[in-house]
């Protein structure tokens, strides 16, 4: 009886993917779908406030007990974590070089588009990497890997940085890895995260929607759809790169890994209410929809946030 229960419990996780879209499997780390099925062959099935967190192989969510406030490892006891609150008053004017983006105007040869169980999650295939340097950066130079959102429940929140404690309603993050370190995801300076944030207009964001469009075919964790061409990067930066917030601080989601160099621009884009709560619609691990998925904030711990200004920027 057990044996078959698990061949019919393998037909269901592996075909139904197929059924609204691809299953994702070139990307183990953001594929915590895998992990379910692991689950579900070895133990009984987890219940919203049971799932096991704190490393890169473990489910996580963000409420029950698998809240925010129960992640452990490096999420926990960290001292330098993210997302923090900014306050205007605190931070300190610096001046720095422009940030130099190269290939960001590139058309991507295609575009990858996946549920990844937390979020939504876009890689561009381009003819040559898309790098950031400059700014806050200096001569390091920080290679694109992708982007995704964070949103909330209702209009007052979502985004995973505040301001003066208010939050905004949805937030992407632009991922990025130092191009020389052997493995970035460990050097003390090896990541650096962009982050976007939105505010509510009543007219669609033009940028968003093949996104959302898309979200109606990938609804389960894996699923995935890949578009010929699509937006270049800097279709997804403000307009304005010249005034952005900057601090060190960590992953927003586990393994919280901290030395992550961030950058909030000031300048924010806009996104309609319809298009926030198509997000919502996508499913999680459990086959819930994921009504939100951003992080409390953090204390600095007598980190500095810089007020970083330009005199110009240089976008190729």
């Amino acid at each position: 009886m057990l044996k078959n229960m698990k061949v019919l419990l393998a037909i269901v996780l592996f075909v139904a993917p197929y059924v609204a879209g691809h299953t994702e499997t070139s990307d183990l780390e953001d594929n915590a779908y895998l992990k379910l099925e692991k689950l579900l062959f070895f133990k009984k099935r987890p219940n919203k406030n049971s799932l096991r967190v704190g490393s890169q192989d473990a489910l996580y969510g963000y409420d029950g007990g698998s809240g925010t406030s129960n992640w452990d490892g490096v999420c926990a006891s960290g001292n330098k974590q993210s997302p923090i609150n900014f306050v205007p008053e605190e931070t300190v004017a610096v001046y720095r070089r422009v940030l130099r983006f190269n290939g960001a105007q590139q058309i991507p040869h295609s575009t990858n588009i996946t549920n990844s169980g937390h979020s939504i999650k876009i890689k561009l295939r381009t003819q040559k990497p898309i790098t950031v340097t400059g700014g806050v950066f200096g001569n390091k130079v920080y290679e694109f890997q992708q982007l995704h959102f964070h949103w909330g429940k209702n209009v007052n929140e979502g985004s995973e940085h505040t301001t003066n404690s208010k939050r905004y309603p949805l937030e992407a993050h632009l991922v990025f890895y130092k191009a020389d370190a052997k493995d970035p995801t460990t050097a003390p300076d090896g990541m650096a995260v962009l982050g976007v944030q939105y505010d509510f207009f009543r007219k669609d964001n033009l940028v968003l929607e093949p996104i959302i469009k898309s979200i109606r075919q990938i609804r389960n964790p894996g699923q995935y759809v890949v578009k010929p061409n699509g937006l270049s990067l800097r279709e997804y930066l403000p307009a304005d790169l010249d005034s952005y917030l900057s601090y060190t601080g960590s992953l927003t989601t586990p393994p919280c890994t901290e030395g992550v160099t961030w950058i909030v621009f000031s300048t924010r884009q806009t996104v309609s209410e319809r298009q926030v709560s198509e997000f919502r619609t996508m499913k999680d691990d459990l086959g819930l929809n994921v009504e939100y998925n951003y992080r409390e904030t953090l204390p600095l711990n007598g980190r500095q946030v810089h007020l970083v200004k330009s005199s110009e920027r240089v976008v190729t």
